[in-house]
């Protein structure tokens, strides 16, 4: 079904469950977010394919982006104070494919945009590769600071894998080429190489530092 959203273009990649902080200062955008908080709080989020985020003309999104929900927030007052920074936080929901989109009257983009359904029936992953998935992730995330994974059900395959992305230190580019995936098995698929690639650095790393200690006391 084709509905029309306000578009906000980010120098990021969000997937479906995860939730990102966003600061919005531009008075273009206060404008969106007034519109949005006074609906239904829904904004697509895509990132940038050409252009910068802030200060310009407005950039050129990508084809796919993330139906996002705006969840907790500022007081609405600070929209229309100038020179205040409006603090809000989006919830990824759903994969958006965007069909069209145009300039409005208060300089921000509408889109016309369609859910990307991912149906997940066809996903074998078993509970062996799941476990494996997990702790991956779980070595990698402790090293970028995030300590809240055992809270994550690791069947929840979808949460588990898009959280993990968010996280993974790669271009966004390659992280907007895997939100576009049309098949999530191939997307967990292909995080968990990714994130296999990146343990195996970290674990010379400190191989290398423990050799370099030990060198130290000898």
């Amino acid at each position: 079904m084709e509905r029309y959203i306000p578009l906000f273009p980010l120098s990021t990649v969000l997937f479906p469950g995860v939730s990102i902080d966003i600061q919005v200062f531009e008075e273009r955008y206060k404008k969106m977010v007034v519109s949005v908080l006074n609906t239904n709080k829904q904004i697509g989020i895509f990132c940038i394919k050409e252009g910068i985020e802030a200060h310009g003309p407005l950039p050129i999104p990508y084809e796919y982006g993330t139906l996002g929900q705006i969840y907790q927030h500022d007081p609405i007052e600070n929209l229309y104070s100038k020179n205040s920074v409006f603090r809000m936080s989006v919830m990824g929901l759903k994969k958006i494919k965007l069909i069209h989109y145009y300039e409005s009257v208060e300089k921000y983009y509408i889109g016309n945009v369609i859910i990307d359904e991912e149906y997940l029936h066809n996903v074998q992953i078993s509970t062996e590769e799941k476990e494996y998935f997990f702790s991956e992730a779980k070595f990698y995330l402790k090293h970028q600071s995030f300590e809240n994974l055992d809270r994550i059900d690791p069947n929840n395959v979808v949460l588990l894998c898009h959280l993990t992305l968010h996280f993974l230190n790669i271009p966004l580019e390659e992280k907007q080429k895997l939100l576009e995936l049309s098949s999530f098995q191939e997307r967990w698929n292909r995080t968990l190489q990714i994130l296999k690639y990146k343990n195996q650095i970290i674990h010379q790393i400190e191989k290398t530092h423990r050799f370099q200690q030990e060198d130290v006391f000898n």
